[in-house]
């Protein structure tokens, strides 16, 4: 039996265990494209040509240059889990090669990406505050109509806000502030 949780508030949501038993029920394809964001269920639209390509081509440059035997991982699919109510499904994500995704926790995270082409207003107004709030140090919302990136740094988790904010144009070059042996520039992607 699969059943809401009902905030102080009166409002209902789901925790991550609750999608886990939808999925195991078959309630949910385990291939559909959804987030959990504070205990609510959101849809992911299809991934449009240009996003998988650039989506891809940066996994591919990261995982290069970090290179074999990295302490670092790079990583397009799969969940992280920032709280009980939220399950996120980033672009890309750089962690510590050495924690599994289950056992992961924002400290593991040195670098989360978010690609946006038709998502802008729930990555900046929904999940920006949610990694914020977990602690997630850095935080790249790639924006692909306007062609620039703006880099997040330095989270205050209690007001859910990145304090250190830089735009950087795709012709410049992008390079995550715990790893700085990576460059990425991604109009040459």
């Amino acid at each position: 039996m699969i059943s809401f949780h009902t905030r102080p508030d009166g409002q209902r949501y789901f925790t991550n265990a609750d999608l886990a038993r939808m999925v195991e029920a078959g309630l949910i394809d385990p291939e559909d494209r959804w987030e959990l964001i504070e205990g609510a269920w959101y849809d992911m639209g299809s991934e449009g040509f240009e996003h998988w390509d650039l989506r891809s081509a940066l996994l591919q440059e990261m995982v290069l240059q970090l290179g074999r035997g990295s302490a670092y991982r790079a990583s397009t699919e799969g969940s992280i889990y920032l709280s009980n109510d939220t399950e996120l499904r980033p672009d890309l994500i750089i962690c510590s090669a050495n924690v599994q995704s289950n056992a992961m926790t924002a400290e593991d995270i040195f670098l989360v990406a978010e690609i946006m082409k038709t998502s802008h207003q729930r990555d900046r107004e929904l999940k920006m505050p949610v990694y914020a709030a977990a602690g997630v140090s850095e935080l790249w919302l790639i924006d692909m109509d306007t062609r620039k990136t703006v880099c997040l740094t330095d989270p205050d988790t209690v007001n859910r806000v990145y304090q250190t904010r830089r735009v950087i144009d795709f012709d410049k070059p992008l390079v995550p502030g715990a790893l700085s042996q990576v460059s990425v520039t991604l109009a040459a992607l």
